[in-house]
């Protein structure tokens, strides 16, 4: 009877453990995983604030567009619009995210009447939302979180841009994939006022799935590397 029970007990920990490790927010118009595929850059970004770097032309862009609270659809509006888009290389991942608020709120000292910035960085691919991962970053300031993964962050002069870099603990391999969320807290006036977010239609803040971050890789040398591998390869001989 007692190896029956522990048996039984195995079998529901590996049962929860492997649902747990498919877990994942749905796409509700393809019926896939709700996912962003982050690029291999070929040199990385410089985390200083702007977003002019080469590493971000032409990068797949992410849409902060769900309202979380209000369980809507956000339109891009002069009230808010944001996006972002992230990139690795080595052992980093880089993410850039550019915003337009029309009242950019960094001076109350409690963070739910300021705007803020939400990050999920679920390394381990767990699939949930959890504490563990969670950073919150207020608009403005560079300093990153005690005992985070974040290395740097930096604000552009008018708070409506951030660069950050993260820590991955060793280089993913090509389509590994980490859970992932971003989310803008908009404080109008001193008063939370929406919390809009990268998800799928009918995501909401009770909802505790993560999306998919996919690292890939699909690197075209540009000419100058091209005539570096060449010249390498006439040196053999």
């Amino acid at each position: 009877m007692k190896f029956l029970k522990q048996f039984f007990l195995i079998a529901v920990f590996l049962l929860v453990t492997a649902v747990s490790s498919f877990a994942h927010l749905i796409d509700p118009d393809t019926g896939l995983s709700f996912q962003y595929r982050a690029e291999l850059a070929v040199v990385a970004p410089v985390v200083d604030g702007f977003l002019d770097d080469p590493a971000w032309e032409g990068a797949v862009l992410g849409k902060m567009e769900q309202d979380v609270i209000e369980n809507k659809r956000w339109h891009s509006s002069d009230d808010f619009d944001g996006t972002f888009a992230a990139m690795w290389r080595n052992g980093f991942l880089y993410l850039a995210v550019k915003l337009t608020d029309n009242q950019v709120e960094t001076h109350n000292e409690k963070l739910s009447r300021q705007d803020h910035l939400e990050l999920y960085l679920d390394i381990d691919h767990t699939g949930h939302r959890s504490d563990l991962y969670r950073y919150v970053l207020r608009v403005g300031e560079n300093s990153p979180p005690r005992n985070s993964p974040i290395m740097a962050i930096a604000w552009g002069s008018d708070g409506q841009s951030c660069e950050l870099s993260f820590n991955l603990g060793q280089t993913p391999r090509k389509d590994d994939k980490i859970g992932f969320g971003i989310y803008y807290n908009d404080a109008d006036g001193g008063r939370p006022h929406h919390k809009i977010g990268w998800g799928p239609v009918g995501l909401t803040e009770a909802e505790d799935l993560l999306g998919d971050l996919v690292f890939v890789a699909k690197i075209k040398p540009s000419e100058n590397q091209k005539a570096v591998q060449w010249g390498r390869i006439k040196s053999l001989y």
